[in-house]
């Protein structure tokens, strides 16, 4: 048990683009925003056009966008004008007034598509994340990206390392420990949860493509990064090392990337499906503790201190495969598992601070970080 213990304390650190927007927008499109309504509604309203940094905000622009929420039919209608003349109107509903940070996302999003701009569909994805309550005892939330809006969803026993099963985003896979850590399915509209498979030791899904999930298994004590076909529930071993692999993630349609200890210390790893070469892919920091890919991209979260008594620093680099090119992207804390939005656009990761956590989103293309910040910490997230 104190081995299993250790190992998935390594993987709780372990799991964790094509650049949509090549450079910074010099010539944003000017445009005014008004608003009438809950003051709760504006702050999500601000916070958006902030954070998607596309715009010129100017009461006087000739494409204006007035927004107006109902508090008692739980409605957002924005009105989209161009030299005094109504153009179109959009409605968005929901049936709970908690629910808004949704409806101002989607409208934002819909504006953005609409002025024809860089994608943004960090705006509108979900999140899920699982928060340590109690020793033993995890719950799994729903919210939008800043946080604003969440529901517990899954509670009882330890839940962790939720993931989206789904491009639309209406089930999650789950691990529970039970007797034996359990993987689940969960539909978050109809309630249903389906039991896919259990087993010894560890038990965690790190991606899903395809109908294909990635997981780290450990039935032998040893953990190694295996595939599951859903469809024909066939599990495949992918790595075969007599150490730690952990946290694989889908790279292109022949690579996987993955956090092994097989040079002592965690580094992140590929392994290509066809041949089998396995090839160390950063040569920097004391170890490499979380990894996500998108395209022709990696995010790796990389040790760069050696402090016996204090925190140590854990930054970001966001790693080329076609030129080997390297770029920092945090400059201190510790800052572990990126997750790239699905456009691309944005990476989503964990920023620990004593005994709270925070939710940070780097916007690539526009040079900035937003953090959204929990009480409690946060174990591990998707969206």
């Amino acid at each position: 048990m104190k081995k299993i213990l250790l190992i998935l304390v390594f993987a709780l650190f372990a799991f964790a683009k094509e650049y949509v927007i090549t450079k910074y927008i010099e010539n944003k499109p000017v445009i005014s925003v008004n608003y009438q309504g809950p003051s709760q509604v504006k702050k999500i309203l601000d916070m958006d056009f902030k954070v998607l940094d596309h715009f010129e905000l100017d009461n006087n622009a000739s494409v204006k966008f007035d927004f107006t929420y109902s508090k008692k039919s739980k409605t957002l209608s924005v009105k989209y004008i161009k030299n005094n003349q109504t153009v179109l109107i959009k409605k968005y509903h929901s049936n709970s007034y908690a629910y808004f940070p949704f409806l101002v996302h989607r409208a934002v999003y819909d504006i953005n598509e609409y002025m024809k701009m860089p994608s943004a569909k960090f705006l509108i994805r979900k999140v899920i994340y699982s928060i340590l309550v109690a020793p033993k005892q995890a719950n799994i939330y729903l919210a939008d990206y800043t946080l604003s809006y969440k529901r517990k969803i899954i509670a009882g026993g330890l839940n962790i390392f939720p993931k989206w099963a789904d491009a639309n985003q209406t089930t999650i896979y789950f691990t529970k420990y039970e007797r034996l850590p359990v993987l689940y399915k969960y539909n978050l509209y109809t309630g249903k949860l389906t039991k896919i498979m259990q087993s010894q030791g560890m038990l965690i899904v790190s991606d899903v493509k395809n109908g294909k999930l990635l997981l780290t298994l450990a039935p032998n004590g040893q953990p190694d990064v295996y595939m599951l076909d859903i469809k024909d529930k066939k599990l495949t071993r992918i790595t075969k090392y007599p150490g730690i692999d952990v946290n694989g993630k889908f790279w292109g349609d022949d690579k996987i990337v993955f956090v092994s200890d097989r040079y002592g210390t965690p580094f992140v790893f590929s392994k290509n499906l066809k041949t089998g070469s396995i090839t160390r892919v950063l040569y920097h920091g004391k170890n490499q503790v979380g990894v996500d890919a998108y395209k022709k991209y990696l995010v790796i979260s990389s040790r760069e201190t050696d402090n016996a008594f204090k925190p140590n620093t854990f930054n970001l680099f966001l790693v080329n495969s076609d030129d080997d090119s390297l770029r920092r992207l945090t400059m201190t804390g510790q800052n572990m598992f990126p997750n790239f939005s699905v456009d691309g656009s944005s990476i989503m990761f964990i920023k620990r601070e004593n005994f709270f956590s925070k939710i940070g989103i780097i916007r690539l293309g526009e040079n900035k970080v937003f953090y959204y910040k929990l009480n409690k910490i946060l174990q591990s997230f998707d969206w």
